[in-house]
């Protein structure tokens, strides 16, 4: 499923002929008849389907709503060689697999959507994320609409260590304005560095993963920073979970949070720390007002310690500021002694 929704991407980037984000109507026509059998009544319909205001050009995201992978077969049926979009273009014992998990996914956002609870849904390896991507767009159309609720309840997941992020975000947000829901987020640092980089090597592609860790913080502020500004600006809905246990992070956010006059209680801005670290940051933001959350893996064991070593890894920087957190830890023992004596 993924590599159908990457190759169907690609093949916008095969159309759009002069590189500038947008296919005209003589570029689609031209690359049609070059990559498909002629046939002037589907080439219409196609046409229309893509630009049903009949603007002249198509961009990404019109693009995006046609080529689904469950779509794909009607397209590629056509194809004059059996190229990496055919090969992608999943079977009909695929698109069954694809439209049961569209259902146990719909089952939980029905009923988060019923009682009023946010669904986050996680990130992924670059190999699975364009099928989250895909299957949250869906739920996220459907449940973040503004003519159903007046907040997200579907948010995605957004990696900071890959290159790609920024731009994802950037379409992703211009999407739902568009298209008339709720935008939501939770930003991430991310966690598959060391296999991202050696399925890249192996498979002979550029790394997807920031080359530095100082690129990775850059890119984590920026994105907080730009989606903060963005509903500042626009009076939007948006809503942002900033799940990083950085404190740099954290402060900018705040500083920014004040700068631009959103409340600490403001449902728009969340933050989240793993339950058992840097407790120091969860407390102190409840203890301001902010939303703060602690996020608890739960399952078998043998399934939670991978996860929870990726934790460590993905927060490996925090392991010289260990003197630093025995002595936040002191002080909030302290604290917690010092209360219970007083009452």
């Amino acid at each position: 499923m993924s590599t159908a929704i990457t190759e169907a991407k690609n093949l916008f980037s095969k159309f759009d002929i002069d590189g500038d984000g947008v296919i005209s109507r003589e570029e689609f026509e031209k690359c049609y008849r070059y990559y498909f059998n002629d046939d002037d009544e589907k080439l219409l319909h196609l046409i229309k389907m893509l630009d049903p205001e009949d603007s002249g050009t198509v961009d990404y995201i019109e693009w995006s709503k046609l080529l689904t992978p469950c779509d794909l077969h009607s397209v590629t049926s056509s194809c004059r060689e059996v190229g990496p979009l055919a090969l992608a273009t999943p079977s009909e014992e695929e698109i069954c697999l694809i439209k049961a998990m569209r259902s146990r996914l719909f089952t939980l956002a029905e009923e988060a959507s019923e009682s009023g609870t946010r669904l986050l849904i996680d990130a992924e390896q670059t190999k699975f994320q364009p099928a989250i991507d895909n299957l949250v767009l869906e739920l996220q159309q459907k449940f973040n609409s503004t003519n159903i609720t007046d907040m997200p309840i579907i948010f995605n997941t957004y990696q900071c260590y890959l290159k790609d992020t920024p731009d994802r975000i950037k379409i992703d947000l211009e999407r739902s304005e568009r298209q008339s829901y709720h935008f939501a987020a939770k930003l991430v640092r991310g966690a598959y560095m060391m296999s991202e980089r050696a399925r890249a090597k192996e498979m002979g592609y550029p790394s997807p993963v920031r080359d530095t860790a100082d690129d990775t913080h850059t890119c984590y502020d920026h994105s907080i920073e730009y989606l903060l500004r963005h509903k500042a600006q626009n009076h939007s809905k948006l809503e942002i979970m900033c799940a990083t246990h950085n404190q740099s992070s954290i402060e900018k956010a705040i500083g920014l949070m004040d700068e631009l006059g959103i409340s600490p209680n403001d449902s728009a801005v969340h933050f989240a720390q793993l339950y058992g670290m840097t407790d120091n940051l969860t407390y102190t933001l409840g203890g301001n007002g902010f939303r703060a959350y602690k996020y608890v893996p739960y399952g078998q064991v043998n399934e939670v310690m991978p996860y929870l070593m990726r934790r460590a890894q993905e927060n490996s920087d925090m392991l010289g500021n260990a003197p630093k957190e025995i002595s936040m830890l002191y002080r909030e023992l302290k604290r917690r002694v010092a209360k219970m004596y007083s009452m």
